[in-house]
């Protein structure tokens, strides 16, 4: 290649000895070939969404089942939380009754 006096190379233009100039590559588009592409594309598209659908239900009923077997613990114990602080709390109300007795005497 050549470069003119601005210093541009001189790309676009073809010697002698290249021979024929070819034609241009890939210049008419199959429409078999793009439909095929566009099939192909969409069910491709299709198949990612409904694994990621799948996917999705599944991790959330994991999840659900998890939170409720939390919850129900949680409900367990928060009973037997409340019986044993009324248990707790019944003496305590009768031992400051006796404080204040005590106090009350001195």
């Amino acid at each position: 290649m050549s470069a003119d006096e601005n210093g541009h190379d001189n790309w676009h233009q073809h010697s002698v000895e290249e021979g024929a100039p070819q034609g241009e590559h890939t210049a008419q588009a199959s429409a078999k070939a793009m439909g095929l592409t566009i099939i192909f594309m969409t069910l491709g598209v299709l198949f990612v969404i409904i694994v990621l659908v799948v996917y999705f239900q599944n991790y959330m009923s994991n999840y659900k089942a998890m939170i409720n077997e939390n919850n129900e613990a949680a409900a367990v114990s928060s009973v037997y939380r409340d019986t044993q602080l009324a248990a707790i709390n019944a003496p305590v109300d009768a031992a400051m009754e006796v404080v204040i007795a005590e106090y009350a005497n001195d």
